[in-house]
């Protein structure tokens, strides 16, 4: 049964929906519709709505490449539409009274695909009796691009929009989150991927500080930021080829898929994902992710990486990316320079197992190892994790690929493609797995620290969870490699 639940926020009156024991408010806007002249500019706040907002349906998405055709997605229900005009977040609260603790979402993607409506947060907010927040950001190059660093000065670009419109959100949430049953004092910030890149940013960033007070990150760091200076080599390109020399109006008549075929034509020759955030110098400067790590906010932080992520790139044409072993090794030279390269790239064969070994060290692993470190010597509560549990489905072949770890953490997440990970039978241990992942995930949202069984990650055992069938602690699991790789760092080349 469906029943209406009205509240008053800051940001004015809405109604949402009760359903099968949890309220749901969907697709509200948290800021004004980023189009015209403000496409690649910050985001502005939404002022409140002068008539109840109808919170029952998801927003659109960002602009972005379609994962599937538009009949397919309309007929499994994941279609919602894509829009510039995408700046909206979901709620799901068990009731609207009381102070209950927030979990904030950031989804991930690649910064190029995602919305916040891939991540039902009704399980979540059930079992672990809190609220949970999912967003949309902008994609791409309107919420990722370097055309700040070319027309230095013009309001109309700001360094990476869409962590701020992520910012934003956040926000929002501290303004008007207790209306829903929330305590503004005890939010968690989590993200997977890009989304999980996106919680480093907010945890070194001062002006996004007073918005959480503990953060989770799987499967991603800063090392997956650009440099200042490649993303001006980027937009140099980028100015040339979309013919920008004498000004940036093009980019402001170019509809997004043309803005996004335009831009791969112009940087034909550079291969992985063109759009993603970087070091601006201003928000965070150009010291190496792991120094910047060490001023994050002190707060608990829950943070690790799957056994296989990079089967993913090297299995999937989703996302492009060097995955050769020359060519991992050449990103590892420009980093810390030849002798290091040759040192590492020892460690792994050529072959397709040891390529999926030295990239997901390479982009996943080490960056998580190093931000974990720095964090815990800057006096901090640390809680590491391996996800080694294998995909049965379609993903078979990829082990404990990316992305694995979010349908066995949101019990809805892309529905009715789970079984893509999952398989299509039912698993009792797998499920017994999801179950552990769900409880420790949200007694740490709710207490800073997950189940007692997990122990906090210090410098003299470096203790980690090994999640599978069966878990097991293990102490500094990739000792060896860990040592080989100490000292690489450093943003995308």
């Amino acid at each position: 049964m469906v029943s209406e639940v009205r509240i008053e926020a800051a940001c004015g009156r809405l109604v949402g929906q009760r359903r099968d024991g949890v309220v749901r408010f969907l697709g509200i806007p948290y800021a004004e519709a980023p189009l015209g002249q403000r496409r690649f500019a910050a985001p502005r706040p939404k002022p409140a709505f002068a008539d109840p907002f109808r919170a029952f349906a998801y927003g659109r998405a960002a602009p972005q490449r379609r994962v599937l055709p538009m009949p397919l997605a309309r007929f499994f229900g994941v279609s919602h539409g894509l829009s510039e005009d995408c700046l909206s977040l979901n709620v799901w609260t068990p009731g609207v009274s009381g102070r209950r603790p927030v979990l904030v979402f950031i989804h991930g993607g690649g910064f190029i695909i995602g919305s916040g409506a891939q991540y039902p947060g009704n399980d979540l907010a059930v079992r672990g009796d809190v609220v949970v927040v999912t967003m949309n950001y902008r994609l791409g190059l309107l919420g990722f691009h370097p055309f700040a660093e070319v027309f230095a000065g013009d309001e109309r670009f700001a360094a990476n929009p869409g962590l701020l419109d992520q910012r934003l959100a956040l926000a929002w949430v501290r303004d008007n989150i207790a209306a829903f049953g929330g305590d503004p004092d005890a939010v968690t910030i989590a993200g997977e991927s890009a989304g999980s890149v996106s919680v480093a940013w907010h945890l070194v960033t001062a002006a996004s500080q007073p918005f959480y007070h503990r953060a989770i990150m799987q499967s991603g760091t800063l090392s997956l930021f650009y440099g200042r200076e490649r993303a001006a080599e980027i937009g140099a390109e980028l100015s040339r080829g979309m013919g920008l020399r004498r000004g940036p109006e093009p980019l402001f008549q170019l509809a997004p898929a043309q803005l996004a075929q335009a831009a791969e034509a112009a940087v034909s020759h550079h291969t992985g994902v063109i759009s993603r955030p970087y070091a601006d110098c201003i928000e965070i400067g150009s010291a190496a992710p792991a120094a910047l790590a060490g001023r994050a906010k002190p707060v608990p932080l829950l943070i690790g990486t799957n056994r296989d992520e990079f089967s993913f790139f090297t299995d999937l044409p989703l996302l492009p990316i060097e995955s050769s072993k020359a060519e991992m090794t050449d990103m590892v030279a420009r980093l810390a320079g030849k002798d290091a390269a040759a040192r590492v790239a020892g460690l792994y064969g050529a072959d397709r197992a040891g390529r999926i070994a030295f990239g997901t060290d390479l982009l996943f692993l080490m960056p998580s190892i190093a931000f974990a470190e720095a964090h815990v010597a800057s006096g901090n509560a640390v809680f590491a994790y391996r996800l080694d549990w294998e995909a049965k489905g379609l993903f078979a072949r990829l082990g404990a690929t990316h992305s694995v770890d979010l349908p066995l953490l949101f019990e809805d997440f892309m529905r009715p493609f789970r079984s893509a990970y999952l398989g299509m039978t039912p698993d009792h241990r797998r499920r017994m797995l999801a179950e552990r992942m769900r409880d420790h995930w949200l007694a740490f949202v709710r207490e800073g620290r997950p189940g007692a069984a997990w122990p906090a990650y210090v410098p003299e055992t470096r203790e980690t969870m090994i999640f599978n069938v069966t878990d097991r602690v293990e102490a500094d699991p990739e000792k060896a490699r860990r040592i080989a790789w100490r000292g690489i760092d450093g943003f995308a080349t």
